[in-house]
């Protein structure tokens, strides 16, 4: 009895996809989004700014909103720091981190995108919720690590106060304050009026 194996996949026709031409495509987009949310990103100026034909596009990408949404996509910022081996060493991170994020041009592309949508548009429930990622997971995440290592009892940090120190500094991004800066005098607030009175003794 002879063993039968499958027959070898077909090659793909054409040349193989380049990479580097999708990251230019996208980091284009991001840019335009950036400049002047969607009416700035026209695929002829999209095309333009990445070096490459309209068709290169539509190879990719069957329309304007496809590529939108591959561009937030592309570039979902990981909150959670490493582990600074305390409690008060990873809050601080954890606020600097959202600030980075904030700073980021996918942030700034939000910022003059989505909230310029009408609940109906098409895109919005593609879109990002927020300009970052999942900001209370990575809350939780640096909680559970310093329940673990024993900086705090189990089910007994405020993470809400700790979440909202993340509203905070989003909010004043949003009417233009400095990241950063803000991130800066939040990590001093916090630190003294919520990490430090739960530490475990």
């Amino acid at each position: 009895m002879t063993s039968r194996t499958a027959p070898p996949a077909p090659r793909p026709v054409g040349r193989p996809r380049d990479p580097a031409l999708d990251v230019a495509i996208l980091d284009a987009a991001l840019e335009l989004l950036c400049e002047g949310g969607l009416d700035a990103c026209a695929l002829d100026e999209v095309a333009r700014r990445a070096g490459v034909g309209k068709a290169t596009i539509y190879r990719r990408w069957r329309s304007k909103d496809d590529l939108v949404r591959d561009a937030f996509g592309s570039t979902e910022p990981d909150l959670v720091p490493e582990d600074g081996g305390a409690l008060t060493a990873d809050s601080g991170a954890l606020l600097h981190a959202l600030a980075g994020a904030l700073a980021s041009p996918r942030a700034r592309a939000w910022r003059r995108t989505v909230p310029a949508l009408g609940p109906a548009a098409p895109l919005q429930a593609d879109l990002p919720a927020g300009p970052v990622g999942d900001w209370p997971a990575a809350v939780w995440a640096v909680v559970d690590r310093a329940e673990t290592r024993g900086d705090v009892p189990a089910g007994a940090f405020p993470v809400l106060a700790l979440e909202a120190a993340g509203a905070v500094l989003v909010a004043r991004w949003l009417t233009g304050a400095d990241p950063a800066e803000v991130a800066d005098a939040l990590v001093a607030e916090l630190l003294a009026a919520v990490v430090a009175p739960n530490l475990a003794r």
